[in-house]
This record gives structure tokens, C-alpha cells and sequence, in this order.
């Protein structure tokens, strides 16, 4: 049976739910795609992937390597997109992702892929010949494989070409996956430092490990977050604060990178941690002037308490911080806008 986009990850999902057993031959898995699988599949899964091409997701590998039943191994010339189980199987174009059977999420949305179903049994055995030749020549995939894959799938991210010049900051001149590559978040807050991180900066302002032109003036200070809960390995990220009122007003106060963490003690005897910042003026080489973050609150204001509240943002009742990209998970008619407004552009993303 002929299967193409309309159908092909209702094919494949079948596959994974009902087949006693699974063998999947897929190049390149892009973000959240274990879930086609898992948990979705119980039974015995043999996985073969391509990571050294740098188009795999490791964050989805290392997610795939911690799952019960489920064996890897990585082939460096494989290309082919095979899913079979027991009494059926499909040969096709489409990479796996949680958004659809493509590279990266919403990435390639609007790209046709096509494919194959059989449930011949002499089909299913060439084509699990084929699997176990594939697996005897694969290798295992180890902790080092894992963090060079790494490496690579952010360099091949970082040279991916965007489809428009964009001069002014602005949410709905991006697509989703370039967002997803945005290492911005939102840091939230809603109440001041404590007494105990203001000491601690002062403290540290004496020592000179921070240069500041006037110590009686607040307004020469930097941007500075207590207890920021950023992922241990973000890097070069970048932060939007937003102030959040208590009665839902919302005011933006700039763009900072995060340089320098001081450490201090809570008066509850815990340990605390105060984060000094570079004031920034764009965001990802994007002007983020006072239009631009009018814009950014002006979109963000309908969705602030369902992002506050959602699971993906982290943090306390004083202060939350979450990934600009999950935003749009967390507040999806917000995601859903920004998908319309670009749905022209989808397509055009390279891969």
C-alpha cells in the first residue's frame, strides 16, 4: 500500500502499537521522536541510527539509551528510513520527530514524504534480512559517541540558513525549529532579591570582583537573578526579563547573558546562588529595543498565567525562568498563531 503525508505517521505508529516485535533502521531522529516507540511499543525494539552525520538529536538518543527494551547501535553510512515488525513494515522517505515523521518538530512541515506498507511475509523477511545485515555491521553507541554527537549536531544547527533577514527582534519572524535552536529564555519574576542576595553582591562588589562605577547607585548595577534555574549545560544563553505584577501587569526590562555566579548562605542555613549578567541590546544579533520588547509583552500578555503555571517553567513564587521555545508548548494558542503566520515560510527551511 501507497502511503504518503497524510497517512505515514499513522502507519508507522500502528506499526510501533501493535507489532509484537520492532526493528527500526531511521537515519535521523529529531527532537521528542522516542515517543514514537516508547512508550508506545512494549515489547523489544531494535534501534539503528546515524549519528555521525550530525542530524540526529543525541538528546533523543541519550532519552532512548535509558528506556527498558530498547537496544541502539549507529551505522555512519546509514540513510534509510525502515520500520518493521512482525507482519508488517514500511520503507520510506520521512525521518522520525514527536511533530510528524520529519527532521526536527514542525521543521520540515509542509515537506511531502511517501513510503511503502507491505504485509507480504516474504517482503518482511528480505526486508529483515536486510535490518540484521545492517545491525552486524552497526556499533554500540557509548557516552563519548553520545558527547561528540553533540558537538556536531549543534555546529550543524548553528549553519542552518534562515529564510529571511531579520534586523528587529520579533517572535513571529522566526518558525518554530529555529526557535527550538534559541538558546533564549524568559526569566520571569515577580518578587526582588532577598537581603541575602543584595549582601552577597555587595560583598562581592568590595572584593572588586565586579566592576562597578558608583556603589550608591542602583541604576549602574547589573542585571542579576537569584537562583536561576537554567539547565547545568546551557551555555551562551541568553535572558528576556520580564517583570510579572500582581495584577497581571507585565513590563520587560531588557535582554542579559548570565557571566558569574556568587554563591551565599540563606539565612535558613541553605545555599543560595546570585547570578550577575551582561546587559545585552539584542537578542541573537536581533535589535531588542523598547519596540521590540512592547511587541514581546504585547504577545505574551493573553498567555502570562498559563505560562507561569505551567510545568516547563522553573522556579518559585518569587522568580520562574523557561526556554523561549517552550513557551509555545506551554500557552499553545500562542504557538498556534506564530504557526500560522509562518506556515508560508515552513517549507522553505533547509534541512
Amino acid at each position: 500500500m501507497f502511503v504518503n503525508s497524510t497517512n505515514y505517521e499513522k502507519v508507522v505508529t500502528s506499526i510501533a502499537e501493535e507489532e509484537g516485535e520492532l526493528l527500526v533502521a531511521v537515519a535521523f531522529w529529531g527532537r521528542g521522536a522516542e515517543l514514537i516507540v516508547y512508550p508506545r511499543h512494549s515489547g523489544p525494539v531494535k534501534i539503528i541510527c546515524n549519528l555521525k552525520a550530525g542530524a540526529t538529536n543525541p538528546t533523543t538518543i541519550e532519552t532512548l539509551r535509558n528506556k527498558k527494551n530498547i537496544i541502539l547501535k549507529q551505522h555512519d553510512r546509514l540513510h534509510a528510513k525502515v520500520i518493521v515488525g512482525g507482519t508488517k513494515a514500511v520503507v520510506g522517505s520521512a525521518n522520525f520527530s514527536s511533530n510528524g515523521l520529519n527532521l526536527e518538530g514542525e521543521e520540515l512541515q509542509g515537506w511531502e514524504e511517501a513510503g511503502l506498507l507491505t504485509q507480504d511475509s516474504m517482503q518482511i523477511d528480505a526486508i529483515k534480512k536486510w535490518f540484521g545485515d545492517m545491525w552486524h555491521d552497526s556499533r554500540d553507541i557509548n557516552d563519548r559517541d553520545i558527547e561528540e554527537a553533540k558537538v556536531k549536531w549543534a555546529q550543524r544547527r548553528a549553519t542552518r540558513i534562515r529564510t529571511t533577514s531579520i534586523s528587529s527582534f520579533s517572535l513571529d519572524r522566526f518558525t518554530l525549529p529555529e526557535l527550538l535552536e534559541i538558546p533564549v529564555y524568559l526569566m520571569i519574576w515577580k518578587e526582588d532579591l532577598s537581603d541575602e542576595a543584595k549582601n552577597a553582591y555587595r560583598k562581592d562588589v568590595e572584593k572588586k570582583s565586579i566592576k562597578s562605577k558608583s556603589k550608591d547607585s542602583s541604576t549602574n548595577d547589573p542585571p542579576m537573578y537569584e537562583d536561576l534555574n537554567l539547565p547545568k549545560h546551557s551555555k551562551n544563553v541568553q535572558l528576556i526579563e520580564i517583570y510579572y505584577g500582581p495584577r497581571g501587569g507585565l513590563k520587560c526590562n531588557g535582554v542579559s547573558t548570565p557571566r558569574l555566579d556568587i554563591p551565599f548562605e540563606k539565612h535558613d542555613g541553605s545555599e543560595g546562588c546570585l547570578t550577575i549578567c551582561r546587559k545585552d541590546y539584542d537578542v541573537i544579533g536581533d535589535h531588542f529595543g523598547s519596540k521590540e520588547q512592547s511587541q514581546l509583552l504585547k504577545a505574551l500578555k493573553p498567555h502570562i498565567s498559563a505560562i507561569w503555571d505551567n510545568e516547563l517553567a522553573e522556579g518559585d513564587e518569587d522568580g520562574k525562568v523557561i526556554l523561549l521555545a517552550d513557551v509555545f508548548r506551554a500557552a499553545p494558542e500562542l504557538g498556534r498563531s506564530i504557526l500560522n503566520v509562518n506556515h508560508s515560510r515552513q517549507k522553505h527551511i533547509t534541512k
